[in-house]
């Protein structure tokens, strides 16, 4: 995939929008846990370009914006162990938790809600 995926730039969308409407940034917490078929998204771009075609990570760009907009990004660390992601190859900006599962239970408890694609 050569295009930044749907989600995040329905994430941006959303930021965007809330902070266009004068929604403080303490009101705007976000929270993207990536895991599964999305692992690689966090992959830095010489990472990413080994396992696709020596192309760019499409997502990193977005990412890091999503990073400087407040956003907090998480990765599922079993996920990361199963695709045989090290610690050098993921986005700087990236949190890598023990497990996806824990990390949305977690956030659900503290009153995120979950929005899945």
């Amino acid at each position: 995939p050569t295009e930044v995926h749907p989600m995040l730039q329905a994430v941006a969308r959303y930021v965007n929008t809330l902070a266009k409407t004068g929604v403080p940034a303490a009101n705007r917490k976000v929270a993207v846990v990536f895991h599964q078929g999305a692992t690689d998204f966090i992959m830095t771009h010489e990472a990413y370009k080994a396992r696709h075609e020596g192309q760019d990570n499409p997502n990193l760009s977005m990412m890091q914006a999503l990073k400087k907009a407040g956003v907090d990004l998480r990765v599922c660390g079993q996920a990361t162990l199963g695709r045989k992601i090290e610690p050098k190859d993921m986005m700087p900006e990236v949190q890598r938790d023990l497990w996806a599962l824990t990390t949305i239970i977690a956030l659900q408890q503290q009153g995120y809600v979950l929005i899945a694609p």
